[in-house]
């Protein structure tokens, strides 16, 4: 079997148009590594591919789920990617994984200890004690967990109940688990040529401003409009995306459109650095600078064709 290929990088660096070529001309089907494709109806926000280009690449690990079922994880991401890498496998297809999400393109690739499963009954016990009590139960996860309580936020509610979720199923910090990833204390579950896209920041900012007032014009709005009126409630983690958040702040009166747009422009900024950090650290990465594509590409398309179809 081939080595997988990685397609990852900071949003707005071409990375769905790179998979779509290289899916074409070399043969394969793309794994879609994305934290929001996975909802139904999410589209337009998460650039999920539409329908012609599913028709000229087959696509995986989209439309998961709806965006009011709660409970998703990344052990269950996990689960569904080693469900379609199988299914490529035993057709001898390549697989092609595309995204930006760091969390979940190390969940298909890496062995990582601390994806527990989530406990659904514990959950939902943890999160009322929350909505009880949120400064008491900040109080009893900095005190199992140290390095948690300095960096995390007590109005997080959703990592500090994870937080607490996986101190009492496995007995340990959920920090333990993270300096153990971040030493890279673990081993690969598949063989993986990485292949990173980037561009100069000042470039990268640009094609991000463009890239959220191309999704405006696509009809966001409209979208999440159809959320809104759905009764999806804000605090579902599926509506604290980037791009709904901002915009169903705006529908409930809290911002004008403009500042609600200007608002999706500056979080994405801050999600491509976040971006950038999770993937740097990572040497296996082979980096092309995306600022020029179409003088990019020819390289790329012939470092994939040496490492992975050699």
């Amino acid at each position: 079997m081939r080595p997988l290929l990685l397609i990852c990088g900071p949003t707005a660096c071409h990375k769905s148009e790179t998979a779509l070529r290289l899916g074409e001309s070399l043969g394969g089907e793309i794994l879609s590594v994305d934290s929001v494709a996975v909802y139904r109806g999410m589209d337009i926000g998460s650039a999920k591919p539409d329908l012609s280009e599913r028709r000229r690449v087959p696509h995986h690990l989209i439309d998961l789920m709806d965006p009011g079922e709660e409970g998703f994880s990344v052990a269950a991401f996990q689960k569904a990617a080693d469900e379609a890498l199988l299914d490529l496998q035993n057709r001898n297809v390549q697989p092609i994984l595309v995204g930006g999400s760091g969390l979940y393109c190390d969940a298909v690739l890496e062995d990582m200890g601390y994806a527990l499963p989530a406990d659904p009954a514990l959950r939902a016990r943890l999160e009322a004690e929350y909505d009880a009590d949120p400064q008491g139960f900040f109080a009893r996860m900095a005190a199992d967990d140290g390095p948690s309580g300095q960096k995390l936020h007590v109005n997080d509610k959703k990592r500090l109940v994870r937080a607490r979720e996986v101190f009492l199923l496995s007995g340990r910090p959920f920090s333990s688990f993270n300096q153990a990833y971040v030493k890279a204390q673990r081993q690969s579950r598949y063989p993986a040529v990485r292949v990173g896209l980037t561009m100069p920041r000042e470039a990268l900012y640009a094609a991000i401003d463009r890239r959220v007032d191309l999704m405006m014009n696509k009809g966001l709005l409209d979208e999440v409009k159809g959320l809104y009126n759905k009764g999806y409630d804000r605090r579902l983690p599926a509506m604290q995306a980037i791009g709904y958040a901002q915009l169903l702040a705006y529908l409930d009166g809290e911002v004008s459109l403009d500042g609600a747009v200007e608002r999706i422009k500056r979080a994405t900024r801050q999600f491509a650095k976040r971006q950038l950090t999770w993937f740097r650290r990572d040497e296996r990465i082979k980096w092309f600078d995306c600022e020029n594509y179409e003088e990019a590409y020819p390289d790329i398309r012939a470092y994939v064709k040496e490492k992975v179809y050699s």
